[in-house]
């Protein structure tokens, strides 16, 4: 066998490279026209009215708002509390949650490859090898009305070899694939932003918990001492009505009172085991690994100063914001890839294959062939199967649109109340501070008045738990105080880093 060429006749060649050529011209101008911007943004505000704006720094405001960043990024470094540093490096690293986010983030970047694939040419090599049976038989063949066919009764023994490749590209004159492919990359960003949130979150969920934990072994201290003096009061009750100078309602006072107390143990022992069980959780370990926190060297305080920041700096940084506007310019690029739909498709092929044939008893026999050719598909009828999903697309965008615009309302309304809260909650815990500090002061003042001969010890009691009750009430205020601070950095987007990989 002879080698041989397989091409296209010049007439027919010669017509689909004109319409290729054409098509790419045209091309330049039509690829604009599938082209769709993300909806604009809503109107941010130039400030917030609860926040004092940034003040500029002296080296500019471009290095302002990288130390406002590197601070928001680890905020709780500031606090400077070993045991909270250590949960926060344990969970990032070993929770579920974020876990699932980073792998949804290696699932949409090799969709994105997979994406980005279509953008180029598609080469496969294929060869193959055969040999027949000797002497295979051949069944009996006949024509109509019994007449046999002259075939031979058997098959001589047969051998035979093939390679070659093939290769095909649709060139992407309108932009479908590219704007699939731009889909495939605002998807994986939008998986990377929720990785991003669910850092912020977590940080804020160790941290809540943690302060919460912190302030149930306060209170429960401050139970213990309140307990303490509460019996001693019920044993002075007893020693005066033994003496004939109290009654028995003050005896049953006294013990009521005690009772009230003690009665408030187990609740706030059974509130701490839920702190730490979850803390266990959030860190990546058994609910039952933490069944105590390490001993505090000091009562935690939250920073005096809140982080001043621009609206326009918080939805730079928050993370939901940042992945609906990615949903927005994927939904966009998926309304360009659905309209692209309607012009036609240009693709390139090219095939090319060799091989030989050896057959018993016969010259062996060789060849090879090459062909190319380019195509063209044009949607002629489809029962407007192409503008209905262009205006799904459409809803869909629209839908992205409102959900961004929402996600930005959102974010602004959360900064506003979670600066506003922490305000008033400053103000309380400083009365709250200074009530103490007077309830603390007047038992002091009442036990001095005992030692000189001048009082009951009664009086004396009654004001310390007058004081420790004070004391209670501001560490819970203290407690919502710092919770509460956690929401404005979760609120500003503290808690991850920008630019994380």
């Amino acid at each position: 066998m002879a080698n041989t060429k397989l091409t296209l006749t010049p007439p027919a060649a010669r017509q689909l490279i004109a319409m290729a050529v054409l098509a790419a011209l045209a091309g330049l101008t039509a690829c604009t026209s599938v082209t769709v911007a993300p909806p604009a943004g809503v109107a941010v505000p130039a400030a917030f009215d609860a926040v004092p704006a940034p003040a500029a720094s002296a080296s500019g405001a471009a290095g302002a708002e990288a130390t406002a960043a590197t601070d928001l990024a680890r905020w709780w470094l500031a606090l400077n509390d070993p045991t909270l540093n250590q949960l926060m490096a344990t969970g990032l690293q070993a929770n579920a949650d974020i876990r699932i986010a980073v792998d949804r983030v290696k699932e949409a970047r090799a969709l994105l490859t997979q994406a980005e694939s279509a953008l180029y040419p598609t080469v496969v090599a294929g060869a193959g090898v055969g040999r027949s049976n000797p002497n295979q038989s051949l069944p009996k063949l006949a024509l109509p009305g019994g007449i046999p066919l002259p075939l031979p009764s058997a098959m001589p023994m047969t051998s035979l070899s093939t390679a070659g490749f093939a290769a095909a590209w649709e060139v992407d004159i309108f932009g479908a694939r590219r704007s699939d492919a731009e889909a495939a990359a605002q998807a994986a960003l939008g998986y990377q932003e929720r990785q991003h949130g669910a850092q912020m979150l977590l940080v804020s969920d160790i941290a809540s918990n943690y302060f919460e934990a912190r302030s149930v072994e306060r209170r429960s201290a401050v139970l213990a001492r309140s307990i303490a003096t509460a019996q001693r009061l019920q044993r002075y009750a007893q020693g005066r009505f033994d003496a004939g100078q109290a009654t028995r309602a003050d005896i049953d006072r006294a013990r009521s009172l005690v009772e009230e107390l003690e009665s408030q143990r187990q609740p706030l022992d059974m509130l701490l085991g839920v702190r730490l069980r979850r803390l266990a959780v959030l860190t990546g370990q058994a609910p039952q690994a933490l069944s105590a926190l390490p001993p505090q060297a000091q009562v935690l305080r939250m920073p005096a100063e809140l982080p001043p920041v621009l609206p326009s700096e918080v939805l730079e940084r928050r993370p939901d914001v940042r992945g609906s506007a990615n949903l927005v310019r994927a939904q966009a690029a998926k309304l360009g890839s659905a309209k692209a739909e309607l012009f036609p498709k240009f693709t390139i092929g090219f095939l090319a294959q060799s091989g030989h044939i050896d057959i018993s008893g016969l010259p062996k026999s060789s060849g090879s062939g090459s062909a190319w050719g380019l195509g063209v598909t044009l949607p002629v009828f489809e029962a407007g199967r192409i503008r209905a999903n262009i205006a799904a697309q459409d809803a869909r965008l629209d839908a992205a649109a409102a959900q961004y615009e929402q996600a930005v309302l959102s974010a602004l309304e959360d900064v506003e109340n979670a600066y506003n809260a922490v305000r008033a909650l400053d103000s309380r815990a400083t009365l709250l501070a200074q009530s103490t500090r007077s309830a603390q002061d007047g038992a002091a003042h009442a036990g001095s008045l005992f030692e000189a001969g001048r009082g009951v010890l009664q009086t004396v009691l009654e004001a310390q738990l007058k004081a420790l009750q004070s004391e209670d009430a501001l560490i819970q205020t203290q407690t919502a105080q710092a919770v509460t601070t956690v929401q404005l950095y979760k609120a500003i987007g503290g808690g991850w880093t920008p630019g994380q990989p």
